[in-house]
């Protein structure tokens, strides 16, 4: 089987728009194992899609993914992903041509003509995935890579597009909101790819311990490799993503009399994502004071306004 880096990565990407290159929320990066399977029904996550695209021809192919997810040892809404990727949410051509959700075989020389026909989207489903899972998945596969089974490592072969594996795991984590996951931990998971508000939070942290670097609320190569730089200093698994145990290390106590970048990222928080009119200005004084209180209050947190582990949780969440 030809390696997927010499073939076309086919998505019609314009459906998808409304959930790639945001910020992950959900509890899956790149690095997530593909191999863990779901306690989730067929309906479940045919719901999830049906939040995320009402008008989504992959709807009705949840008890698909499902099965072939238990009998193959593979996450089922990574599969989904995948096929909502590939296939621009079921509308693209070659799979209203060809049932072809994967973009099977729709290599860089022919993407239309090459790609495999199959009777049905089901039908595709049941030959594609297995091969994915003994190639892409499996030690000992023959595109396997020490990234293990994750998105990090079938992108080395699969797709030519770099940013295939962020464009998928966006995917995911959209259909993870509707099937009501998050991180377990309370935190949210954020990586190179995602961009937004708490993207800006990251960034006045890591300025606010030291480390120069833009912040613009995109996770790009600087910000990852800073990210790297603070979790190596910080004794932390190097990995460049921002999860639960580098937001604990990461964020810093601050309160009335207080001036910083730290103090800038809960003033731009309370601003620009929980609409409270204060200026953003790094000087913790009376209006950001009773900002937070105010915010405190909101969520049932104790209200002392000092921003903690508590309320910088319930900042990012």
């Amino acid at each position: 089987m030809p390696s997927r880096r010499d073939a076309l990565k086919f998505a019609g990407t314009a459906g998808l728009t409304a959930v790639a290159g945001t910020a992950a929320a959900g509890r899956y990066t790149v690095d997530s194992d593909l191999t863990n399977t779901l306690a989730i029904t067929g309906s479940q996550l045919d719901d999830a899609i049906r939040g995320v695209r009402s008008d989504s021809p992959l709807i009705g192919l949840g008890d698909t993914w499902v099965r072939v997810g238990n009998e193959q040892g593979i996450n089922a809404v990574y599969m989904a992903a995948h096929a909502a990727w590939e296939s621009a949410w079921g509308t693209s051509s070659i799979t209203r041509e060809k049932n072809n959700i994967y973009g099977w075989t729709a290599y860089d020389s022919c993407p239309s003509g090459c790609a495999t026909e199959f009777s049905s989207m089901e039908a595709c489903i049941e030959y594609v995935m297995p091969r994915i899972r003994e190639n892409y998945l499996t030690p000992g596969g023959t595109y396997y890579t020490s990234y293990g089974p994750t998105l990090r490592g079938m992108n080395v072969h699969y797709a030519t597009d770099d940013n295939w594996k962020y464009g998928i795991r966006d995917v995911m984590n959209s259909l993870d909101d509707e099937l009501g996951g998050s991180s377990p931990s309370g935190w949210p998971v954020y990586e190179r790819g995602d961009s937004g508000r708490d993207v800006y939070t990251i960034q006045y942290l890591l300025r606010a311990r030291s480390y120069g670097l833009s912040v613009d609320g995109i996770y790009g190569s600087e910000t990852e490799s800073t990210v790297e730089s603070f979790q190596s200093a910080s004794g932390l698994a190097v990995d460049g993503i921002v999860g639960p145990n580098t937001w604990e290390a990461l964020i810093v106590t601050v309160s009335y009399g207080d001036q910083s970048s730290a103090v800038t990222a809960v003033q731009d928080q309370l601003r620009y994502a929980h609409g409270y009119d204060i200026a953003v200005d790094g000087v913790f004084g009376s209006g950001t004071e009773s900002a937070v209180e105010s915010f405190q209050s909101s969520r049932g947190l104790a209200v002392d306004g000092i921003v903690g582990p508590d309320t910088w949780q319930a900042l990012v969440a």
